[in-house]
């Protein structure tokens, strides 16, 4: 071994040690996590890591970041090949890999994939240096720039050596398959600069080996472990809906929730070595946009930092003041505060928005479920967890109040509980209680009518749903109303089950049991298929402009985008999408029990209150549709806040369709 070979050996010894050590720290520490199934559905996980994690096709939801992203990545992919080869000809000259007849096109897809890799270096360093995006302006963003500058020097010496070998004719044989290679080597000859470049062939291998090698020690104690963590984080994730909660395991009864690191599965943890610091999730966040402490990104950033210190990482670890877990271990004390916790509405846009797939809102309301164990629970929230539990709703209505609505209808509403029905119709808190929704409710059942759909509802055998009351952490109660509910509903005969609540629609059809094998629809899926179906003929058209809200849980949790649409345009309506709709849709405000919290104090930063500005921003547009109770509520009285009373009205889909009948 010659000199030159020792100090590559050298190299490579420490980087691969640095990396490894790194590597190993960090799966030593995710694996104290909480056991957790990962081998079922094998398929769909493997499916996911070739499209979401291979092909990216979450990244590319914002186009100029996910294409300078994907020319990174795919650079690094072909230029895998290539660095294996640099490195074998530092011990055997003239080493290359026995590709055959593929080697032609694997070096074309070198050359290319290098070039188109600077450019999206390039850009990448104007966005964090130049542009600088506030959710990039954190204290990761100088190490990532440094990085950036690493895989620049990566690529660029790649490229100029290859231009180098050309010159001085050791690659002329693969000269045509480099184009890029070959145009740097053409300037540097028409400069008079050929025999300049060709002599710096060994200065150019040199620094790419030592800017790669130092590039692969350092990474993995950088935001840019999510290169090896992202596809293990995309192929461990949980691939049941995301509106289904996981129940407290049987053992920890006596202590649900999480309150410690030890308290998280070990794929929870690993979502936080995934997480890219791209700050999608934290730039989607409603309650963050309101002024709360609430940030997803940097709960994922302390998150890691917590699990390392668990590890051994932490240079002190103070005991927390009761003597249980340690400061770096307590999650409402490294992590996230009980107030930002609680400001979390649930809309999934931060789990939604990343491209990794970190699922943020499953540690927050693990959390919730360790501080309502605590008892330390917002007063608004306690008020209504009470009202639910003695009542069966949240307004401290009476259960014979429940069908009040039904007053203003000519004739009764069947008791599907004393007569078989086709759809039993789960009316819902807020539709059953609220003085502004019951007209709605009412509206509801007279379309029903006369589409001629047989239904009937559980009168005062309804009780609250429970998917607020869950998702604030008191999951004793939840599962009380679900069976109190459930036992009501196998007392019935009905084929497919109604409601008008996306909150309630989305704990029924993911959380109850299937309801005597029917399906679990939402009153714009019915009111779509009524329509389709010639039983609901709409025969005027209405000549008027409207925009349309996309509820949370019935959008981002469920995927029910287009039958509200179809709806609409039935009705003759033209529909102005709003600035963010679909999966991009804003949270009125009121999820996760925020509805029942004295909210935001600066009324302007309310979502609600900038959901309704954005409505009556859009051109010729005075009528913002929704199709949820609590929308209504919420939507109705920014109006009123927001001084819009006069150029804007809050309407349901169902008043649409009624004037259309």
């Amino acid at each position: 071994m010659n000199l030159e070979q020792a100090v590559l050996s050298a190299i490579l010894a420490a980087s691969g040690l640095l990396f490894l050590g790194r590597f190993l720290r960090i799966v030593v520490a995710v694996r104290k996590g909480i056991r957790e199934v990962w081998w079922d559905r094998l398929g769909t996980r493997v499916a996911s890591v070739i499209l979401d994690g291979l092909l990216q096709r979450k990244i590319y939801r914002e186009r100029s970041a996910g294409v300078l992203h994907a020319f990174i990545f795919w650079a690094f992919v072909f230029l895998f090949f290539g660095v294996v080869e640099i490195v074998g000809e530092g011990y055997i000259e003239g080493f290359r890999l026995p590709v055959g007849p593929l080697d032609g096109p694997l070096y074309l897809g070198q050359d290319l994939a290098a070039a188109l890799g600077i450019v999206g270096v390039i850009m990448a360093i104007y966005r964090r240096t130049v542009s600088k995006p506030k959710r990039l302006m954190h204290e990761g963003n100088r190490a990532a720039v440094v990085m950036l500058l690493f895989i620049l020097t990566i690529l660029v010496s790649f490229l100029l050596l290859n231009a180098a070998r050309i010159l001085e004719d050791a690659a002329a044989s693969t000269a045509e398959w480099r184009p890029v290679s070959r145009g740097i080597a053409a300037a540097a000859s028409a400069a008079g600069w050929g025999g300049v470049a060709a002599s710096l062939e060994g200065s150019m291998w040199w620094l790419h080996v030592v800017a790669l090698f130092t590039f692969m020690a350092w990474f993995p104690y950088t935001k840019h472990s999510h290169i090896i963590f992202a596809a293990f984080n995309v192929f461990f994730r949980k691939p049941e809906p995301a509106g289904a909660m996981r129940p407290v395991p049987v053992e920890r009864a006596d202590t649900p929730g999480a309150g410690s690191v030890r308290d998280l599965t070990w794929v929870s943890l690993l979502n936080a070595f995934a997480c890219t610091e791209c700050g999608r999730c934290t730039d989607n966040c409603p309650a963050h946009a309101s002024g709360a402490s609430m940030d997803p990104m940097h709960m994922m950033m302390r998150l890691r930092a917590a699990v390392l210190a668990r590890g051994g990482e932490a240079r002190t670890v103070t005991r927390a003041a009761d003597g249980g877990a340690p400061e770096a271990e307590d999650l409402f004390h490294a992590v996230h505060s009980p107030d930002a916790v609680w400001s979390c509405m649930t809309c999934l846009a931060c789990v939604d928005g990343c491209p990794v797939f970190n699922n943020h809102l499953s540690k927050i309301l693990e959390m919730r479920r360790a501080l309502v164990a605590r008892g330390e629970v917002d007063p608004g929230v306690q008020g209504a967890l009470e009202s639910i539990s003695r009542y069966g709703n949240s307004f401290k209505g009476t259960p014979k109040a429940r069908t009040k609505w039904i007053r203003s209808l000519p004739g009764p509403v069947k008791d599907a509980r004393k007569e078989p029905v086709d759809t039993l119709w789960f009316v819902g808190d807020y539709a059953s209680y609220d003085s502004r929704c019951q007209a709605l409710t009412a509206r509801t059942a007279s379309v029903f009518a006369r589409a001629g759909v047989d239904f009937g509802i559980l009168h005062d055998g309804e009780w609250n749903s429970g998917n607020d009351v869950r998702r604030v952490g008191e999951e004793g109660l939840f599962e009380s109303l679900r069976d109190r509910n459930a036992e009501a509903m196998k007392t019935c005969t009905f084929k497919d089950v109604v409601t008008t609540d996306p909150h309630t629609y989305n704990t029924l059809k993911n959380e109850y049991p299937p309801p005597n094998g029917g399906r679990v629809l939402h009153y714009t899926e019915l009111l779509d298929e009524l329509i389709r179906t010639g039983k609901l003929q709409l025969s005027k058209k209405l000549s008027q402009r409207v925009t349309y809200h996309d509820p949370c849980y019935l959008g981002r949790y469920n995927g029910v985008y287009d039958a509200p649409r179809r709806v609409l345009a039935a009705t003759g309506a033209e529909l102005v999408e709003m600035p963010r709709s679909r999966w991009k849709s804003l949270c009125c405000g009121a999820g996760g029990g925020r509805i029942w919290t004295e909210g935001v104090p600066d009324e302007s930063k309310r979502p609600a209150y900038v959901r309704v500005k954005e409505a009556a921003g859009l051109e010729g547009v005075a009528t913002l549709v929704v199709a949820c109770p609590k929308d209504y509520v919420m939507f109705t009285d920014a109006v009123k806040t927001a001084g819009l009373e006069g150029s804007l009205q809050i309407r349901d889909i169902i008043e649409l369709v009624e004037e259309a009948l």
